[in-house]
């Protein structure tokens, strides 16, 4: 029933220290009719063109915006409507990653995407790896395998945790759930 951040309750901390700490990346994220830069600016208005490409880069966003003919000065439209669904999960990554904070919860955020888009998300999810709390909320399997820890719920009940070869091993409901994806 309580949520602590580094031994401290949530309830105790100021909104700033948790804005501060916390990002979400969500299933649909806003993209404004900006540019690639301005939409990136939004999360840290300071940020230099070279911490910009730094989280391009680690986003796996980069090789994308160097093939556009403005680069970072492309405008998106509303919405990011010139982008495909796994452009736009990156430059929320990149967004999410240029504010530098300690924990980053990605809510469903491949879960509409194709397999290529979701594999280019992945990868960057990956290189977060050891430098952030990575928290993700994901009803696709295929996205969590290589996860840390999972947490299993069944029926809005914790039903199990571990790892993704320990849970398929030791755990019914977890089995079932990877024979309805294999087949």
């Amino acid at each position: 029933g309580k949520v602590f951040l580094d031994n401290h309750n949530i309830m105790d901390l100021s909104k700033k220290s948790i804005r501060d700490n916390v990002v979400l990346i969500n299933q649909f994220p806003y993209i404004f009719d900006m540019t690639i830069r301005e939409n990136i600016k939004l999360a840290k208005p300071n940020a230099t063109d070279k911490e910009i490409l730094k989280a391009c880069k680690d986003a796996n966003l980069y090789d994308y915006v160097m093939s556009l003919p403005q680069g970072l000065d492309t405008k998106l439209g509303e919405n990011g409507v010139k982008m495909s669904g796994g452009e736009k999960q990156r430059l929320a990554i990149a967004r999410a990653l240029i504010k530098n904070t300690r924990i980053i919860i990605f809510d469903e955020s491949t879960s509409s995407l194709d397999n290529a888009s979701q594999a280019e998300v992945t990868k960057a999810i990956a290189k977060l790896s050891g430098k952030h709390t990575i928290i993700i909320v994901a009803h696709r399997l295929s996205t969590i395998t290589n996860a840390d820890q999972l947490l299993l719920f069944e029926e809005g009940k914790l039903s199990g945790a571990g790892t993704h070869s320990e849970l398929a091993n030791n755990h019914s409901y977890y089995k079932q759930l990877l024979s309805k994806m294999n087949t």
